[in-house]
């Protein structure tokens, strides 16, 4: 005799019944098809319909052909309650055994017409039992929702007063939400006290290769947890454990595979799991514990305001001034120093944005510069002119932030600060490249490789060497040692970019730390300075 368990409703019949079995029959269970391969057909028992029948009359209907219920499901029958069968098939929720929902789960699931069953996508979990729960209906899970880590923790740190109130606000919002703290404020430690006190299995998810080993590292140091307890997986390692450490992009790939491995849900740098792929990784997890850590969740493309679904909402956020004023970062100082172009420069500059800005009257609606220039961007997909114009543009672009002035007030500045570890950012790897050859400054830039960078960043860190240059490659995912001045010679009007940048410098210390940005007058550059700097201080 085949038994019926809570992990599979489904049973098959092969032999004839006739019409008063057939439809006797259906008064506990559901027909959802013939196999005509396998010659027999495939029934579902419905846990609604079973609800008005007496348990033994159940067992008489099944018995008739070779049916039986294991002794959980026969427990549940008992029950007479309402009760829905969770479970995780692949990259869905399959929810099995009734065939309406409560209303407010409706917009969480889809029906799946086939199988006669609903699916939802895993992230849904928590929401669908709590409305189940809400209108009486039993949710039974048949996985691990709260799988445990299988080695002991030791903190070798306590929270913050900050850092336990972002812990407590991430609690208080059922282990979901998004916790938003200046670079250098100590995220990090904030989601390890989560894996320590709530010791669940967590993939914790990293933007860049770098950040694998170094959240490892901390892991292990800080938590005292011997190496080989925790994974990594993304560089060419493939390691499954308890606490896994994994980049997007391979979590993104491996999603399906890891779905059911993990209960406590870690996002580092999350804005980036609102992005169009990696959602996904958020979509097909059921894990209900899930947090995100950024200096700053916002997108260009306003995709950050999916992170509410994704992983919750922001439950705690301090400003970089505010950690300042309690000590717990460095006190700080933003410069600006405004160059000229050269009379050069400003001809094939005034030329080039005359260019753009006439294409701009002439073929815009909307004459505000951010909207004009999507407007350009959509219309050079089949205007070459409009393509031609967009090239014009940014070369002005790299002519106001690359300016030869800018040069000469670098060279006074590290002169002033010679004796003080210095970063330099550029936007542009060419101006990054001419400043370490003119200035025999180390770079470090997208084209540099990981033992060469780990060599400098090091060095940097002991004080061998006190000033780098680098491009955007250190703006996010790399654990830069500190420095009391950073130099921006060219950047974007990124509000995130200015947060990590100013962040370098921010590590408590006796001294002032400096931001510095050389901004060329009269040109592009003015009003990207000004909305990075208007987007921070309504951060």
């Amino acid at each position: 005799m085949r038994a019926i368990s809570l992990s599979n409703l489904r049973f098959e019949i092969v032999k004839w019944m006739s019409r008063e079995d057939f439809e006797e029959l259906l008064t506990i269970a559901d027909y959802i098809r013939f196999d005509t391969s396998r010659k027999r057909g495939i029934y579902r028992l419905n846990l609604e319909k079973c609800l008005e029948k007496k348990p033994s009359e159940i067992i008489r209907i099944l018995s008739k052909h070779n049916i039986s219920l294991n002794a959980d499901l026969l427990n549940l029958l008992r029950e007479k309650k309402p009760a829905a069968v969770i479970s995780l098939k692949g990259s869905d929720l399959v929810i099995d055994g009734i065939s309406t929902v409560p209303p407010e789960a409706e917009n969480l699931v889809v029906w799946d017409r086939q199988d006669k069953l609903f699916r939802a996508k895993p992230m849904y979990l928590s929401q669908i039992v709590k409305v189940f729960e809400k209108y009486g209906i039993k949710p039974i899970i048949t996985f691990e929702t709260e799988q445990k880590i299988s080695f002991e923790t030791s903190p070798l740190f306590e929270l913050r007063p900050f850092q336990k109130e972002a812990y407590n606000a991430w609690l208080a919002n059922d282990k979901r939400g998004v916790i938003v703290l200046p670079t250098g404020a100590g995220k990090t430690y904030i989601a390890l006290w989560a894996i320590h006190e709530l010791k669940l299995k967590s993939l914790i998810v990293v933007p860049t290769i770098d950040l694998l080993q170094q959240w490892k590292d901390k892991i292990c140091t800080m938590l005292d947890v011997p190496d080989e307890e925790v994974g990594i997986f993304g560089g060419g390692k493939k390691e499954i454990k308890d606490v896994t450490v994994i980049t997007y992009d391979s979590a993104y790939l491996n999603v399906h595979a890891l779905a059911d491995k993990f209960s406590l849900l870690i996002a580092d740098e999350v804005h980036h799991l609102a992005s169009p792929s990696y959602r996904l990784i958020a979509e097909c997890m059921p894990c209900t514990a899930r947090m995100g850590l950024t200096a700053t969740p916002k997108r260009a493309d306003e995709l950050h305001k999916d992170l509410d679904i994704l992983i919750g909402p922001t439950v705690y956020k301090s400003d970089t001034r505010e950690l300042v004023e309690d000590g717990y970062l460095a006190d700080y100082e933003i410069r600006r120093i405004y160059v000229d172009l050269t009379p050069e420069e400003a001809i094939e500059y005034n030329t080039l944005m005359e260019k753009y800005r006439r294409y701009v009257d002439l073929h815009c609606i909307n004459k505000d510069p951010k909207e004009a220039f999507k407007e350009v961007v959509k219309l050079s997909r089949s205007d070459p002119i409009a393509h031609d114009v967009l090239i014009a543009r940014e070369r002005a672009r790299q002519i106001a932030l690359g300016a030869k002035n800018k040069i000469r007030v670098l060279e006074k500045l590290l002169s002033r600060y010679k004796d003080k570890k210095v970063i330099i950012f550029s936007r542009y790897t060419g101006f990054v490249d001419k400043i370490s050859k003119l200035f025999l400054i180390p770079k470090i830039t997208h084209k540099t490789s990981a033992e060469e960078r780990r060599k400098i960043l090091e060095a940097f860190r002991e004080g061998r060497i006190t000033k780098i240059v680098t491009g955007e490659v250190l703006d996010e995912g790399v654990d830069v040692p500190d420095a009391s001045v950073g130099i921006i010679v060219s950047g974007t009007g990124s509000e995130r970019q200015y947060i990590q940048r100013l962040g370098r410098l921010l590590r408590p210390k006796d001294e002032k730390a400096i931001l510095i940005e050389i901004i060329t007058k009269r040109t592009i550059e003015v009003p990207l300075s000004r909305r990075r700097k208007t987007e921070l201080e309504d951060a």
